[in-house]
């Protein structure tokens, strides 16, 4: 699929995205920290669970499993305590598989190494690599596929996140330099903007929206 549905407008919707999320930036404390292991399990514990309730969470594991290490001689009883508020206790499993396999070593920084690591699948390395490591990746998950359609009124349907053609207008629309920022300008503008039931008047990109129109 060609990216004819954009009008040649991918750069200038980058630009207002990254504008826009400058002044609406959400200060999750995952998106603070330095610590690249408890950054990579952020992304893991957002997967399908709102920003808000992965906070006390997240603040926890900072507090008592802040390295692989740490959690592999913690208490199993422990870890999943840590999650029971979250659900989706198999992710337990996950992160103490990831730790295991990690133990000392760096995280990879290549998305394919990244890839086969427990738990980590094509959004959370992607996540992980453009938002925590310096590594230019375009960001798609269920929000970030309605923001789309509804910008180029392509109709989707669930399995559209894994679409090539979905992949290449959002990295069509991701910049070569500012990459982190537009990612998170997206995350926040199709969290807070663009959700189920959209705030058109608030959207910076709302002039190109084809849905709008």
């Amino acid at each position: 699929m060609n990216h004819r549905h954009l009008d040649g407008k991918a750069s200038q919707i980058s630009h207002r995205v990254i504008r826009w999320g400058r002044n609406n930036f959400q200060r999750y404390p995952w998106r603070l920290t330095d610590n690249h292991w408890l950054a990579l399990v952020a992304e893991i514990m957002l997967q399908r669970t709102r920003a808000a309730a992965v906070i006390p969470v997240w603040n926890n594991w900072e507090q008592s499993f802040s390295t692989p290490q740490i959690l592999l001689d913690s208490p199993h009883k422990s870890i999943s305590e840590s999650f029971k508020s979250l659900g989706l206790g198999w992710r337990v499993d996950f992160l103490i598989k990831l730790a295991e396999k990690l133990g000392s070593s760096d995280i990879p920084e290549n998305k394919a190494e990244l890839m086969k690591l427990p738990g980590v699948g094509d959004y959370v390395s992607s996540a992980y690599l453009s938002l925590h490591a310096e590594v230019r990746e375009p960001i798609v998950d269920s929000n970030v596929v309605r923001w789309i359609s509804r910008l180029t009124r392509i109709k989707v349907d669930g399995e559209t996140r894994r679409s090539k053609w979905i992949r290449d207008i959002a990295d069509e629309m991701t910049p070569v330099r500012g990459y982190r920022e537009y990612n998170y300008g997206v995350l926040d503008l199709t969290m807070t903007v663009c959700k189920a039931r959209p705030l058109c008047v608030q959207c910076p990109v709302a002039q190109y929206c084809a849905s709008r129109r």
